[in-house]
């Protein structure tokens, strides 16, 4: 079914975009981009990633950003907003995947393709790494620093999570407990608690699980903002040394730079690349549908762990790129 979706989906872009090939003034096409929250430095660093990509085409489109602030509602608002002033293309970030068919209900009804960046929405393109395998990766490396460091005392490990994009995030917890529990089979977790994505609530959550649980000594957060704020907490009460903290995403300089700090709790994350991610919107979704071809359905970026051992090499390439 979903098959014919795309494949309907591919005849109607060429229809529409078939024989438009560049326009004569770079505002005639416009993309525009309901991004979950522009503070965050991921999301920053994939913008510019899809800037750079459109500049280096010859600048095809015009990209229109609008920041949702982490708020379902206003990314539907953003969404339905940009569908209505002329979208050819639409990405969203969705802080919700819930909001996700009142934007696909408009954007059919206007033949727009739409694609999804990080959290599917279903009936869309979707940008995206492979999440089993980026919580995989963080397991593997954490059981490994587990073992190296910490191994005098039994495996208890707190992961903080985001529900409200669980199908995105039980799969890096699932990836997570994977390869944690393969080099460190009997290890305990906690049960999960809801960090809301936000770094202030991981800290606060920590906090709380460090009185209830002394001998916690791994957290696994599954942003790199619940980490951090999860290694704060840590750090704060002394117990750099006896507890280890993981994330996901490597979201930008705040990521690297704690990596780099001898007495930082935070040992590694799986890193998204995020100007990167930017790059492939652009050039494997977006510009391949402003021509009416069919792209894959799902595109995945590279991952790769960071840690003290390589995190100057991100901030240099951060820094290459600013």
């Amino acid at each position: 079914m979903k098959k014919t979706v795309f494949v309907m989906a591919a005849l109607m872009l060429a229809m529409v975009f078939g024989g438009c090939k560049k326009p004569a003034e770079n505002d005639e096409i416009m993309v525009g981009y309901a991004v979950m929250r522009m503070v965050d430095e991921y999301w920053g660093n994939q913008i510019k990633g899809m800037q750079s990509a459109n500049a280096a085409g010859g600048n095809t489109f015009k990209l229109e950003i609008a920041d949702s602030n982490n708020d379902g509602q206003v990314c539907l608002e953003n969404a339905l907003s940009l569908l209505s002033r002329g979208a050819r293309v639409l990405m969203v970030s969705p802080p919700d995947p819930k909001i996700g068919a009142a934007i696909m209900e408009k954007a059919n009804s206007l033949n727009v393709p739409v694609i999804s960046s990080d959290v599917y929405i279903d009936g869309t393109y979707f940008l995206t790494h492979d999440e089993v395998k980026a919580g995989e990766i963080v397991g593997e490396f954490a059981a490994r620093y587990y073992l190296d460091t910490l191994s005098s005392e039994k495996a208890k490990v707190a992961i903080l999570t985001h529900a409200a994009v669980a199908s995105q995030v039980d799969q890096r917890i699932q990836g997570f407990k994977t390869g944690f529990s393969r080099l460190v089979p009997d290890a305990v977790y906690l049960p999960e608690q809801d960090a809301e994505g936000l770094r202030e609530k991981g800290a606060n959550l920590t906090a709380d699980i460090i009185t209830a649980n002394p001998d916690v000594n791994i957290i696994f957060g599954i942003n790199d903002d619940i980490a951090l704020g999860a290694a704060s907490s840590v750090q704060a009460r002394g117990l750099t040394g006896k507890i280890a903290c993981f994330g996901q995403g490597g979201i930008g300089e705040a990521t690297f730079q704690a990596l780099l700090e001898p007495d930082n709790p935070f040992k590694g994350t799986a890193a998204f690349m995020p100007f990167g991610h930017g790059e492939a919107a652009v050039n494997e979704l977006i510009l391949p549908l402003l021509q009416g071809k069919m792209p894959p359905q799902s595109v995945h970026s590279p991952l790769e762990i960071a840690s003290a051992s390589n995190a100057r090499r991100f901030l240099d390439e951060m820094a290459a790129i600013k």
